[in-house]
């Protein structure tokens, strides 16, 4: 008789069977955060290899900054201190839309609410939105509660102000990177972040910075000026952020800047020729700002002098010129009566616009070559924030 010994078929595979470095290796090749977010809530296992630093480092630098999930555009101000911010509404980003993003899962709802106020956007950096409260269109804003908070998993912080400054005029809220170096690469969470508020005390432009890492809600400081204090003369207006710093200006065409790195304030006088012109300023290779000037004739580009107040002339065009370069489209014919406002909309270039900011032509500043600009939906050239899925992903939801 032949062999009667049983013959065992192997067990079906599972993926349990996979081995970490496999499913690291498919993780890895997920195309956003939020894939990562959903994956991680499969299992225990899945969201161990996905929470470690080590791989979310390695996820990071292959898929570089994290996905934009869209903008909350806001209502433009007619002329505070502070930037824009009221009423906001959330826009997806065409990517967003593709990864199963809906506006809903922004919107702002879930903020607490403080004696009746709305909240208005203040400032947005990375996955976390800063918002200030609203007392309306027609009054000052004054220095309130503050909330950082991050809409896509609905949480947030209230920060009180210092008791003795509460309700003092502010020239706007900004959100900084945190003090620490966080294990999966990023710099800024609801763990880990600063704020700067801008205020002019007694004459005196005066920095105060909240950093989390203090632990608690009384982490108010206020930085001591290494240089001379700056005194703007009268009432200062917001202009714009670029680069490192936020710029205001004054009717006595002093130009007041805010370095978001150093915390101090500087002073600098307005050229003459941008006294009575649309102007902003432009972040531009190597960190450096250009003060871009439009009037009824000319597009100037100054740059400030090195280790003086002053800002001189570096470049400039007749916009007969920049009119006869660009030539017609079968849009219609170019005038230079059209070009009534300057926006700049990323490094290194201008947007010339009508009066209702529809685009006409594009400068390049480092070339000041132009070319006119085709109509199309993906530009929002309103006043707008842009907003980030959170870096590194938050998998507390995964935790049952």
């Amino acid at each position: 008789m032949g062999d009667c010994s049983e013959i065992f078929a192997p067990s079906p595979t599972t993926e349990h069977d996979v081995p970490d470095e496999l499913l690291e290796l498919v993780f890895l090749r997920l195309p956003s955060s939020l894939h990562l977010v959903h994956a991680a809530c499969t299992c225990k296992r899945w969201r161990r290899i996905i929470a470690h630093a080590a791989f979310l480092r390695r996820f990071r630098s292959l898929r570089g900054s994290p996905l934009v999930a869209g903008h909350y555009r806001v209502d433009a101000c007619v002329h505070w201190s502070r930037p824009p911010g009221c009423n906001p509404v959330f826009f997806l980003s065409p990517s967003s839309d593709a990864v199963g993003l809906r506006p809903q899962h922004f919107s702002l709802d879930f903020l607490p609410s403080r004696d009746g106020l709305v909240w208005d956007v203040a400032d947005s950096r990375g996955g976390l939105l800063l918002a200030s409260q609203c007392p309306g269109l027609d009054k000052l804003p004054i220095f309130r509660d503050l909330v950082v908070c991050e809409p896509v998993t609905r949480r947030c912080r209230v920060i009180p102000p210092p008791t003795s400054f509460r309700d003092y005029v502010t020239c706007g809220a900004f959100l900084l990177d945190g003090d620490a170096d966080e294990a999966a690469g990023g710099r800024i969470s609801l763990s880990n972040f600063r704020i700067i508020v801008a205020l002019v005390l007694k004459g005196i432009a005066v920095a105060f910075v909240f950093s989390s890492c203090n632990g608690d809600d009384t982490g108010w400081m206020i930085p001591i000026p290494m240089g001379g204090l700056v005194t703007p003369k009268n009432s200062i207006y917001f202009q714009a952020q670029a680069a490192q710093s936020i710029y205001w200006s004054t009717e006595e065409d002093e130009i007041v800047a805010l370095d978001k790195d150093t915390e101090e304030f500087s002073y600098s006088l307005l050229p003459e020729e941008a006294g009575f012109c649309r102007r902003t300023f432009v972040g531009c290779d190597g960190g450096k700002v250009r003060l871009v000037c439009l009037d009824y004739s000319h597009l100037r580009v100054f740059i400030q002098a090195e280790g003086a107040d002053e800002w001189v002339l570096e470049k400039g065009v007749e916009l007969q010129q920049l009119v006869r370069e660009v030539g017609d489209q079968d849009d219609g014919e170019l005038q230079v009566n059209m070009l009534q406002r300057i926006i700049s909309v990323a490094e290194g270039s201008v947007l010339l616009c009508t009066e209702e900011r529809v685009k006409l032509v594009s400068v390049d500043l480092a070339t000041m070559e132009s070319k006119r600009v085709v109509q199309d939906n993906d530009k929002y050239l309103w006043p707008a924030y842009m907003y980030q899925l959170p870096w590194p992903p938050t998998f507390q939801a995964c935790l049952d």
